[in-house]
């Protein structure tokens, strides 16, 4: 399931104020595959997991069918009554069983798009300042290799039924978009034209890659046809604009420009037209990520001296920012999760980079990765099975 497919999800206030409690009152099947399945709903970040909690807000009992490859779940909710769910997952694989069965309890009980199944792509620096690109699971774990480019690869952006996934090339001197085809592993160069190709994102319909260009001795914002290499320019002034983020529908970008002065959010029909400052603060904002989901726009900004994530609600006509992360160091390029709640993004702190699961309504920080130079990640939508 694809987190677009949900349309913009409403959660109810009380929903955000603390996680409900959970208890795994019963499991059939082996204990390594129990401890998995609690791992994942603690990892989560939906549920406040307990062995013992009084009157939980949900009661599950589960058993793993070893043979079908399936979890069945009970679920007893005070709010929502029961329901039975199956998940299943490739044989053989109990940790995707585990993350699929805990992606469907999150789509049948909150009505969003879960996190587990999905994966998140990112830049590992290397010897010499290069960097090349991986995925992993959204817990850390299974990480793989994408690229052998044996340059920089770096700035990797999902589409959003997760077939495809570009990123941006430095090697002989020249930069250039890769479209990625993740079923057949297959790489071609979408965009090379002379002078600077950066920070393609793919529109959610999968016809157009937004990306920067300096032709015309300026850099501008375009959309570049995956069917027909067709170019089309979005604005046209003597700005640096770069970090193009696509609406829900398709129909605008938000993107960074210093046309004030210093890297500030703007936002701009995708048809063109004339840009509109995002926010009214004045300070430096970066890597805008816009949720399918929540219709939120995560970004990272300067204040006090780093680099903070941040957050603005489409649908608040203030827009007023909301910064969700206020521990040392500098925390950057933020990505949504497919449940429009969670962003993955980087934090440098004494000279390591690493990336981490923020909750956007609490603030919790969850670690994803350690002992290692990661950086740009962008989180898949949610790929599933069950009923």
């Amino acid at each position: 399931v694809a987190a677009h497919s949900f349309g913009q999800i409403d959660i109810e206030k009380d929903a955000r104020e603390a996680n409900p409690t959970l208890v795994l009152s019963r499991f059939e099947g082996a204990s390594a595959t129990k401890k998995l399945l609690l791992d994942t709903l603690v990892r989560c970040d939906w549920f406040a997991v307990s062995e013992s909690a009084e009157n939980p807000d949900f009661i599950v009992s589960a058993r793993h069918d070893a043979q079908g490859q399936a979890m069945d779940l009970q679920v007893t909710s005070r709010k929502r009554g029961s329901l039975s769910l199956r998940a299943t997952a490739p044989s053989g694989d109990t940790t995707a069983l585990a993350q699929a069965a805990v992606d469907l309890l999150l789509q049948k009980t909150f009505s969003v798009p879960g996190i587990c199944s999905s994966r998140i792509a990112f830049a590992v620096g290397g010897a010499g300042n290069l960097k090349e690109i991986f995925t992993c699971r959204f817990d850390g774990s299974d990480a793989r290799r994408l690229t052998h480019n044996g340059s920089i690869s770096t700035e990797p952006s999902w589409g959003s039924d997760n077939r495809f996934l570009v990123y941006t090339l430095y090697r002989d001197n020249a930069t250039s978009i890769v479209l990625v085809n993740m079923t057949t592993d297959r790489q071609r160069q979408l965009s090379r034209f002379r002078g600077l190709n950066a920070g393609a994102d793919l529109s959610p319909d999968g016809q157009w890659a937004a990306l920067s260009l300096s032709k015309e001795r300026r850099v501008d914002l375009y959309l570049l046809s995956l069917q027909s290499n067709t170019l089309r320019q979005v604005t046209n002034d003597f700005a640096v604009e770069s970090s193009p983020s696509w609406s829900p529908r398709g129909d605008q970008l938000c993107y960074v420009s210093d046309r004030a002065g210093k890297p500030q959010l703007y936002l701009v029909a995708a048809a063109g037209g004339t840009p509109a400052r995002l926010l009214r603060d004045r300070d430096e904002a970066v890597s805008p990520d816009w949720s399918a989901v929540s219709n939120q726009i995560c970004f990272s900004t300067r204040l006090g001296g780093q680099y903070v994530i941040a957050m603005v609600d489409m649908a608040d006509t203030s827009r007023r920012r909301k910064v969700v992360t206020k521990a040392a160091g500098d925390w950057e390029s933020p990505s949504w999760a497919p449940d429009g709640r969670h962003v993955v993004c980087s934090r440098t702190l004494r000279n390591h980079r690493e990336l981490f699961q923020v909750d956007t309504w609490h603030g919790r920080m969850i670690p994803i990765t350690q002992n290692g130079d990661h950086s740009l990640p962008s989180w898949s939508a949610l790929q599933s099975g069950g009923r």
